[in-house]
């Protein structure tokens, strides 16, 4: 007779879970950030949500052909009343590594943070044409 294990979904997912934590954390950093790659024609444009975060809190670079975006933020907070005392901690990180296209001028990358979207501007390396002689 077979029966039906209601529990093993459950049992299942904490597997998954305890692998991810085990391997790094990677994959949970990357799923509250959500990134837009915009082909512009003379430029790329990278635009990522990242709310809750100061600019000093960011680090943008590049790695060979990746871009990288870093962000942590650790903040606490007391506040003490006559009847009581309240303390909060909060803390988020993020890591994004974006794959970008070969051919981008990397040293005339422009970055600004505004209202929690980062914006990142690459200008493509411009192409000259260049003529084959025919023999």
């Amino acid at each position: 007779m077979w029966r039906l294990d209601p529990f093993e979904e459950l049992r299942r997912t904490v597997e998954k879970l305890n692998k991810m934590f085990l391997e790094g954390i990677e994959p949970f950093r990357e799923l509250g950030t959500a990134v837009d790659l915009i082909d512009e024609g003379d430029k790329i444009k990278v635009l990522a949500d990242l709310p809750g975060f100061e600019k000093d809190e960011l680090e943008v670079f590049f790695e060979g052909n990746n871009l990288v975006i870093k962000a942590e933020s650790k903040k606490e907070a007391e506040e003490k009343q006559k009847d009581f005392i309240r303390k909060e901690r909060r803390y988020g990180r993020v890591y994004r590594k974006i794959a970008l296209p070969e051919g981008l001028n990397t040293d005339s990358a422009k970055a600004s943070y505004r209202n929690g979207v980062l914006e990142i501007t690459i200008p493509k390396e411009a192409k000259e044409k260049k003529i084959v002689p025919l023999e």
